[in-house]
């Protein structure tokens, strides 16, 4: 895990239906926030792809690679001081070589990405 623990820590884990939600609080002492931007801190798109990635290695239990994406929409900017949690909901299932798996990472009030894509396993 590149971002586990440095990024991010998992702070719950629940199925509900055929979904699995990550609660994540994002760790704003990460030096990523440092480069991206120092006082206004953002996370950045590819680390919330990341964390999507990473969150779908737990449920599978298999190392992947983001084979291709189908979709990502940034839909509103996250940050360590606007929203000091998200949750991580995915919709993970069994595909050629891998997994198809649709995420959304947002809080309470808004979205801040949609992902479809396809993650194979290395």
């Amino acid at each position: 895990m590149l971002l586990e623990n440095r990024y991010y820590r998992i702070i719950d884990r629940k199925a509900e239906g055929q979904d699995t939600v990550f609660r994540v609080a994002l760790l704003p002492d990460c030096d990523i926030y440092q480069g991206h931007f120092p006082g206004n801190p953002v996370c950045p798109g590819v680390c919330n792809i990341e964390t999507v990635k990473e969150c779908v290695e737990i449920l599978t239990g298999k190392r992947l690679f983001i084979g291709f994406i189908r979709q990502c929409r940034l839909t509103a900017v996250a940050s360590p001081d606007i929203c000091p949690w998200v949750n991580v909901r995915i919709n993970c299932t069994p595909a050629e070589e891998g997994f198809a798996v649709t995420a959304k990472m947002s809080d309470d009030e808004r979205v801040y990405m949609e992902y479809k894509g396809v993650m194979k396993v290395l």
